[in-house]
C-alpha cells in the first residue's frame, strides 16, 4: 500500500524529537499546564493523533488511564518501543468505529487538524472527537496558525509575491491550502466557524508556544534558568487575547 503524504512526512521528520527541542518543550509544558487545570484523578483520557506518545507517556506516568490513537505506523513503533505497556491503536481521527461513544472524560486532538484540509474534513474530526467524549467532557484541539506561516515562510523566504500570484495566499493574506498539501493554516475566526458547525462550546483558548518558534536559535542559546523563566512566562501569557494567534499553534479547549 502506498504511503500517504502524512506518513512520508513523519517517516522523514520524527515527531519524538520535535517536542524534546527547546521550542517543543515550551509547547509541551504549556499544554500540560492547562491540561492539569481540568484533569481529575479518575479521568479517562483519549489521545487522538498521539504521534510517538509524548503526552500519553507523561499522563501514564502520572497514573492516568490513557488510550492512544495514531495514524502513522512508524510513530506507533517508536511509541511502543519506549512505552511497551501503552494502549495504542492505529486509526484515523475522522472515523474511529473501534471506540465506543462517550468513552473519554478528556480527549486530546493535538495534531490531526494540522493535516486535514478544509472545513469539512476538520469538522469530521471534531464531530468524531465529540462522539467519543462524554457529554460535558473537554476536547483539547490544536491548530496551526496562519500568521506564523505567512511571516516565517512567505515573507522570510521571500515567497509571498509568487504565492499570491498563484492564489495560494489571498488578498487578505490568508493561506488557501490546496487538497493534497500537508498542512492547513487557520485564523481564530476559522476556528470559531469549525466549533459552530460541530456544536462545540469554547472553555478557553491558549497559545502553547507564543514566540518560541520565532526564537528557536535564541532559546537554544539561553541559560537554563532563563529558559525555565521563559516557560513560566509563556504559561502566564498564553491566554492573552492580544497574543492568541500570533504563535505557530493555538489549543482550543471546547466542551461537548
Amino acid at each position: 500500500m502506498a504511503l500517504s503524504n502524512i506518513e512520508k512526512h513523519y517517516n522523514k521528520h520524527p515527531e519524538d524529537k520535535r517536542l524534546l527541542r527547546r521550542h517543543g518543550i515550551v509547547e509541551f509544558e504549556t499544554t500540560m499546564h492547562h491540561l492539569h487545570r481540568y484533569l481529575q484523578s479518575d479521568h479517562y483520557i483519549l489521545d487522538i493523533g498521539a504521534g510517538t506518545g509524548r503526552y500519553t507517556s507523561a499522563l501514564m506516568a502520572e497514573g492516568y488511564k490513557v488510550k492512544a490513537v495514531e495514524l502513522v505506523r512508524r510513530n506507533i513503533e517508536v511509541f511502543l518501543k519506549r512505552e511497551p505497556t501503552a494502549d495504542v491503536v492505529q486509526g484515523d481521527a475522522r472515523n474511529m468505529p473501534f471506540l465506543p461513544t462517550g468513552l473519554a472524560d478528556i480527549t486530546l486532538l493535538l495534531g490531526p487538524l494540522y493535516h486535514l484540509i478544509g472545513d469539512e474534513e476538520k469538522v469530521k474530526a471534531l464531530a468524531e472527537a465529540k462522539r467519543v467524549t462524554k457529554p460535558g467532557g473537554l476536547i483539547f484541539v490544536a491548530y496551526l496558525m496562519n500568521e506564523y506561516s505567512i511571516l516565517s515562510y512567505c515573507f522570510d523566504e521571500e515567497r509571498i509575491g509568487d504565492l499570491m500570484a498563484k492564489g495560494a495566499v489571498d488578498k487578505d493574506y490568508h493561506i488557501q491550502t490546496q487538497e493534497g498539501e500537508l498542512y492547513d493554516y487557520v485564523r481564530i475566526e476559522d476556528i470559531n466557524r469549525f466549533n459552530e458547525k460541530a456544536g462545540l462550546e469554547r472553555v478557553t483558548i491558549f497559545s502553547p508556544d507564543g514566540a518560541a518558534d520565532y526564537m528557536r536559535t535564541r532559546l537554544n542559546q539561553m541559560g537554563d534558568k532563563t529558559f525555565a523563566r521563559f516557560i513560566e512566562y509563556q504559561k502566564c501569557i498564553s491566554e492573552r487575547q492580544d497574543l492568541i494567534g500570533a504563535g505557530s499553534h493555538v489549543v482550543d479547549v471546547v466542551r461537548c
